[in-house]
């Protein structure tokens, strides 16, 4: 009986991190962005509004994982003065996590392009400097300091991107996401606390 006590023991505990050790998928979306700072301040128009709901996986064990996000524009008010200057059409937009450290600071590659279209006013300033891909997390503009952190407690992300030449001052992007409970993983987790249970009441009787 012992012999077999161990060996549905081993099984169970077998199952549940079968469950628990596989890339958790994810509902995922970005907030809201803020902007402070900066020689030119700058009003920023999403469309759609937010919050932008998308998709994606996270393996936390491994620190990888994939976000995605529906196509989206951005009209920038460059001097505040409500004369539309740019619009950004963010096509694919993607981040493949290929790192998360023990602070949760994120390294990722971007992917998806950027097209920028001048509107009038400062857009001719503006396009120039907008690059054509979706950039990876933390931002890589040359300023200080720009991160990417995930709070697994909040499941949340936030990105800050300080410009390098301070005309944009800095800009906070938060991100939020929730785990998707798969069918498979609940039938795993299900089965092993099942069988913790029958144990039990077996130790009783």
């Amino acid at each position: 009986m012992k012999l077999l006590r161990r060996l549905a023991l081993a099984t169970i505990a077998s199952m549940m991190s079968a469950g628990l050790a596989s890339a958790a998928p994810v509902t995922f979306s970005l907030d809201s962005v803020t902007a402070t700072g900066g020689t030119l301040p700058t009003i920023q128009t999403y469309v759609p509004a937010l919050p932008l709901s998308g998709s994606g996986n996270i393996d936390f064990g491994l620190g990888t994982g994939t976000l995605s996000l529906p196509d989206y524009s951005i009209i920038l008010d460059v001097s505040g003065d409500l004369v539309l200057d740019a619009q950004l059409d963010i096509t694919g937009w993607t981040q493949t996590i290929t790192a998360i450290d023990v602070l949760g600071n994120i390294t990722s590659v971007g992917g998806g392009l950027v097209a920028c279209t001048n509107l009038g006013g400062l857009g001719g300033f503006v396009c120039p400097g907008v690059l054509p891909t979706v950039a990876g997390w933390p931002p890589a503009d040359g300023g200080t300091p720009s991160s990417a952190v995930i709070d697994t407690l909040a499941q949340t992300i936030t990105v800050i991107d300080t410009s390098a030449d301070g005309t944009a001052g800095t800009i906070t992007q938060n991100y939020s996401y929730s785990i998707v409970p798969e069918p498979g993983t609940a039938l795993l987790l299900g089965g092993g606390l099942v069988g913790f249970g029958v144990l039990g009441k077996r130790r009783r009787a």
